[in-house]
């Protein structure tokens, strides 16, 4: 960032760059008229990439991305655009005739190409070795139907570790049995006042041991 570029970013980063940072990013660094043509853009693949298709939004893109298009050739120079610039004209139109973008973009295949790459462990004979490591996976799995109950592998192991029964833990009051995992990292915060209000209160609404005392 010192030198105003951005580097190391995959695909999937650029797209979250263009749809949600470009009119952040760019809002105190550069001129009104400037910024305004780039947060279009920004707002042009919003609506595309959105998950509900709106067809009169479309219809409207369809009208105005030629005018977008010429407002960028205003700010940037022609060795800029290419065929790939040039193509924003059709993405309004491909998405009215084909739907929802989701369904048609790239990250599915760009995940189990790398997925095929981590098979890959001599790149002299790579057939051989996606071959190798696919025979293995169904071995394994094939196999796995055999385990006792109790193994735990990959064909009936818990998705998630809140899924483990806690309902033999000592604790009785129901409102600490729920299964829950933390989001992030643990660390020790002291609460105050208002907030030790609404943990309390909360406990004692929800409590059922609470509940005969509250009637």
């Amino acid at each position: 960032m010192k030198e105003m570029r951005l580097q190391g970013m995959k695909s999937h980063d650029c797209h979250v760059f263009m749809l949600n940072f470009i009119p952040i990013a760019f809002r105190e660094m550069l001129p009104e008229p400037v910024w305004s043509v780039l947060t279009e853009v920004s707002l042009l693949f919003l609506i595309l990439c959105s998950m509900r298709l709106d067809v009169n939004k479309v219809k409207e893109l369809e009208a105005s991305v030629a005018t977008i298009l010429c407002n960028l050739k205003k700010i940037f120079l022609s060795a800029f655009f290419n065929s790939m610039k040039h193509l924003i004209v059709h993405l309004p139109y491909e998405e009215h005739v084909g739907g929802p973008a989701q369904y048609r973009w790239m990250y599915p295949f760009e995940r189990f190409l790398w997925d095929l790459k981590m098979k890959v462990k001599n790149k002299a004979h790579v057939e051989a070795s996606n071959v190798e490591a696919y025979i293995i996976e169904e071995i394994s799995l094939f196999t796995s139907h055999y385990f006792a109950l109790q193994i735990l592998c990959k064909r009936n192991n818990p998705r998630r570790i809140d899924e483990l029964c806690m309902n033999d833990t000592p604790i009785h009051q129901s409102i600490f049995n729920y299964l829950d995992r933390a989001s992030s990292a643990s660390k020790n915060r002291w609460v105050n006042g208002s907030e030790h209000h609404i943990i309390e209160m909360y406990i004692l609404t929800n409590c059922e041991i609470v509940i005969p005392y509250d009637q």
